[in-house]
């Protein structure tokens, strides 16, 4: 007989949801019905979690969920269907909290921050200059170090839980059977694709204004504030999809020819005043006021 090296690496179980061996049947009502209260209430603390570190107001966050003009519960059911489809996807259940909660929460943090130093909050457009925040990275660790190490070690110690967790969750719950997979994307990808269609704020939708989502696009700081982190930051992102100009290009570019005669600045500085007030609808009309081009 064949010796078992003492220290091999046990086999992974694989055994499906639909096993009477498991106690998960999802052809009876009750743990279909657990396994939809369960993810909605993961959805209701994930969402509260991120409104609350976005805004930093334990308060706060309960007033958005209780005001029935503001989409709170909208973005519960949205991150529940979310959480069904990436369950089907990854075939298991609940596991696609694992990939949902640490990104999301990340996302609340670095806008938390943001909100806090600059005043604007997070917009998907931030992370085309993720180049310029890496380059000031150096200056960054230099002038907080213990800051940075703090970090780091938050960082990879978060990673390396995660991982663990994945695998002990992936060994431990069953895998989702065929029709259970088909169910969960029947029900979340065509509910996902028809709010991703009404998203469009730049056109009317009824349904959307039903859901008590009103973009307000003019004011961004209104608009995170009542329509939530989560669904304010998906309607900006088509703004960080900016297309070229026709004709654009760096051979474009350089064939411009530049002027050899170096520009002239007049040795006296002019006095520039610019109005910015919307009030002043004919800056012309004010006394003493003279305009030229």
């Amino acid at each position: 007989m064949a010796r078992i090296r003492k220290g091999a690496a046990k086999p992974v179980p694989q055994f499906l949801e639909d096993d009477p061996s498991t106690g998960y049947l999802p052809g009876r009502p009750w743990p279909t019905v657990r396994y939809g209260l369960a993810t909605l209430l993961v959805s209701a603390l994930l969402v509260f979690a991120i409104e609350w570190i976005v805004r930093g107001d334990f308060f706060g966050t309960v007033d958005f969920f209780l005001q029935p003009f503001k989409p709170g519960w909208t973005t519960i059911i949205v991150f529940t269907l979310v959480l069904v489809g990436l369950d089907a996807v990854l075939g298991r259940s609940h596991q696609s909290l694992m990939i949902v909660a640490p990104l999301t929460l990340a996302l609340a943090f670095v806008g938390h921050q943001k909100s806090h130093y600059l005043g604007d909050p997070l917009y998907p457009t931030d992370f085309l200059y993720a180049r310029q925040i890496m380059a000031l990275m150096p200056l960054l660790v230099r002038e907080r170090p213990w800051t940075a190490v703090m970090l780091a070690a938050a960082i990879v110690g978060g990673l390396a839980l995660l991982v663990y967790g994945w695998r002990t969750w992936r060994r431990r719950v069953p895998i989702l059977s065929r029709k259970g997979r088909l169910a969960r994307l029947a029900l979340a990808v065509p509910l996902l694709a028809f709010f991703v269609s009404i998203m469009d704020y730049a056109t009317f939708s009824w349904t959307r204004d039903r859901l008590q989502i009103i973009p307000i696009m003019w004011d961004q700081k209104e608009n995170y504030a009542s329509n939530g982190f989560a669904l304010a930051f998906a309607m900006n992102v088509p703004m960080a999809h900016v297309s070229a100009p026709p004709g654009y290009s760096q051979k474009a570019m350089d064939a411009i020819q530049r002027s050899d005669v170096a520009a002239s600045v007049p040795e006296e500085k002019p006095d520039i005043v610019v109005v910015m007030s919307e009030s002043f609808w004919d800056p012309t009309r004010l006394p003493g006021v003279s305009i030229k081009p």
